[in-house]
């Protein structure tokens, strides 16, 4: 319950004085003595039925336990017999709360406020209710009536969140201080002004009130992975060491962290299953049972792809080719969008796509689920796990009898609401099932979803115009900055140093990121001026202008994915290091797809001196680019449709088991 009574014992009438056996009771109760407390009421109401005040306590027990439905009809008889008590009131309507009756809540909630004027937690738990059910201008202006009467930390949190809902993040940022003033020690102000400071793209102060966050309470959930990711993203590696034993410290205690962070950091499946499990248990915890077996679909299986990205994103550039490619006749294809429509060429491609495009951005999760149940989508498939924007709750009230992990998320959900996830046998090898709480369906090839109707241009930019002098040696590196590990960057100022003449060509970004990058690069002993960094353009420019390099150098221990099928598409061979996890294996997987296994390593020495032999070996060099523009056309990698034909067997077999009645397990394709 939000609030408990004011004064529990103090509201009751003079003429019921409480006797002996009452203030033993109260006194159990407020020693945390519940199961005494509650024998010494139930004996009271033996002798009395209608006694008020062991009916109010009785019920605030059970609600203090959780036990909401059988505090309710206690504390409606509290209420019916002592209507004049405000609190008796307020914790009735708090139980009408916690059961969902918030109609009910919000009219006990305005009688108590009818008897006391300034009782400031009913405004506030007023305001809550409203927050929950989106009036949001209503829920500010019960969080103002309680500011009014009585300042709280508590109220000027809820306003800030109600602001920050209607994004304006200013009057939001302004509560969130006034919060933090109030309670200082509070870990939970910190943290939530952080996310505000984040929106409003003011990351220094971000990252301040994170440490401040962690500080206070290192086992905040998310703090700490927050923080790490703030600092990757910008290169900042001071603490880059003991940030990585904290975040497996943190796994290890059972602190939540989110996954996609701790899954750029871990090299250890079992951790990462840890990881995940935690996450699921604190964000999107199961809420409905598994549907039953359903007989075989009268023609078509109903399969829905469920994504927060069918817009200009890196998953819907993978992925646009095989919902084309789908066969219409035996599959009935539908996409369930929760993400912003960026009125791109890329969304008109996919609404062409689909046979339905449902946008449900502004519905609530239990209005999507009832929408992919009445559309009767027998396989849900789920493009983004624990990935930006990602609603796993959708997931958790089980939308459909088979829900499945793929592409966007490279590793175990930890959920047990998740059927399967698709991989092949290099990102997640047999003897590994036991770090999945799915079963793994294993295609032939890669993994890896492609589109053969990306374009490229034939001609590439000069090097002048991007910044690359005529005779460089163009080392690549267009990862997110977050992959960027010293260990790896060790590397390459190596490669640098033992390679006349070369650069290495990142993505532009944070101008942090930036700046801290070539400080890094100098403390190596390479002249800055050697880190060349390339602007965001437009895809097919960003694809075109791989031709301008000489090798792509993959990150570790989470690979480039979409990048690296970008470079291979756009004839640039990729040298990877394979890693020990899903996500450190992806580049092996594609490298292996497209017929080009000899750049597959297996530990950063040997990634070292099998790039420095592609630079030095100019004959080499051309013997790879030749190979990999002859395997583009012929290998599986680049084959949408043999994909799509395999992934559409795998949703055959999982149905076929599904209506046998046979529990999902691994197999292969």
């Amino acid at each position: 319950m939000s609030q408990q009574s004011r004064n529990k014992g103090a509201s009751a009438p003079s003429s019921l004085h409480p006797s002996a056996i009452l203030d033993q009771a109260i006194s159990a109760h407020r020693s945390g003595n519940l199961s005494d407390a509650e024998r010494a009421y139930t004996t009271i109401l033996k002798g009395s039925k209608t006694h008020p005040i062991a009916l109010h306590m009785l019920g605030l027990l059970h609600a203090q336990r959780g036990n909401f439905a059988d505090a309710e009809p206690l504390l409606k008889k509290a209420a019916r017999i002592d209507p004049g008590n405000p609190d008796v009131l307020f914790n009735y309507a708090n139980v009408l709360r916690a059961l969902d009756k918030t109609d009910d809540a919000l009219a006990w909630l305005a009688k108590a406020i009818a008897l006391s004027p300034n009782f400031a937690d009913a405004h506030l738990n007023r305001g809550a209710i409203l927050m929950a059910r989106q009036e949001l201008h209503g829920a500010i202006a019960e969080f103002d009536r309680a500011i009014a009467i009585a300042p709280s930390s508590a109220a000027f949190a809820n306003r800030g969140s109600a602001f920050q809902q209607l994004g304006q993040l200013d009057e939001a940022h302004d509560s969130y201080q006034r919060a933090v003033e109030l309670a200082p020690s509070n870990p939970q102000n910190h943290f939530v002004s952080s996310e505000i400071l984040t929106q409003m793209g003011r990351h220094d102060e971000a990252i301040g009130a994170l440490e401040r966050t962690v500080a206070l309470d290192k086992a905040f959930p998310f703090a700490l992975s927050k923080l790490v990711g703030a600092r990757r993203q910008r290169a900042d590696w001071r603490s880059f060491e003991r940030e990585q034993a904290a975040l497996e410290e943190a796994v290890e205690a059972g602190v939540a962290i989110d996954p996609l962070t701790f899954f750029h950091a871990s090299s250890s499946p079992a951790h990462q299953l840890t990881c995940a499990k935690t996450y699921v248990a604190e964000v999107a915890p199961e809420r409905g049972a598994a549907i039953p077996r359903t007989p075989p679909p009268v023609s078509r299986l109903r399969v829905a792809y469920l994504s927060a990205d069918f817009r200009r994103h890196a998953t819907a550039h993978l992925t646009a080719g095989l919902f084309e490619a789908h066969d219409r006749e035996r599959f009935d294809i539908s996409a369930i969008s929760y993400g912003p429509d960026d009125r791109s060429k890329m969304r008109d491609r996919l609404k062409a796509a689909f046979e339905r495009f449902e946008d449900v951005s502004h519905l609530a999760d239990e209005d999507v689920v009832k929408l992919i149940r009445q559309l009767d989508i027998e396989v849900l498939v789920d493009l983004g796990g624990f990935t930006a924007f990602a609603r796993p709750k959708i997931l958790a009230r089980r939308a459909a009898p088979i829900q499945v992990n793929y592409l966007g998320f490279p590793g175990t959900m930890g959920a047990p609401y998740m059927d399967y996830v698709i991989a092949d046998r290099i990102v997640i090898p047999e003897e590994e099932q036991k770090h999945y709480a799915e079963k793994v369906i294993y295609l032939p090839d890669s993994y890896q979803a492609t589109d053969a109707k990306r374009p490229l241009l034939s001609n590439a930019p000069a090097r002048s115009e991007v910044g690359l002098a005529d005779d460089a040696f163009v080392y690549c590196a267009f990862n997110r900055t977050s992959k960027i590990t010293p260990p790896l960057f060790d590397v390459w100022m190596r490669l640098l140093s033992k390679t006349a003449g070369s650069v290495l060509w990142l993505l532009d970004g944070d101008p942090i990121a930036k700046e801290n990058l070539r400080r890094e690069a100098v403390a190596r002993g390479i002249a800055a001026e050697r880190i060349v960094f390339a602007p965001h353009v437009p895809a097919d420019e960003h694809l075109a202008r791989h031709q301008l390099a000489d090798l792509f150098l993959d990150t570790l221990p989470y690979n480039a994915h979409t990048t690296a099928s970008d470079a291979l598409w756009a004839g640039l061979p990729v040298l990877t290091c394979r890693g020990t996890a899903f996500a450190g294996r992806v580049a092996a997987s594609l490298l292996n797809a497209v017929g080009l296994p000899e750049l597959v390593t297996r530990s950063l020495d040997e990634y070292e001196g099998l790039a420095l032999r592609i630079a030095h070996d100019p004959e080499l060099r051309s013997a790879l680019k030749t190979k990999l523009a002859t395997h583009r056309s012929t290998w599986p990698l680049f084959d949408t449709v043999g994909m799509t034909r395999h992934i559409e067997r795998a949703f055959n077999e999982m149905w076929r088991r599904h209506s046998a009645g046979e529990a999902p397990a691994s197999f292969a394709v």
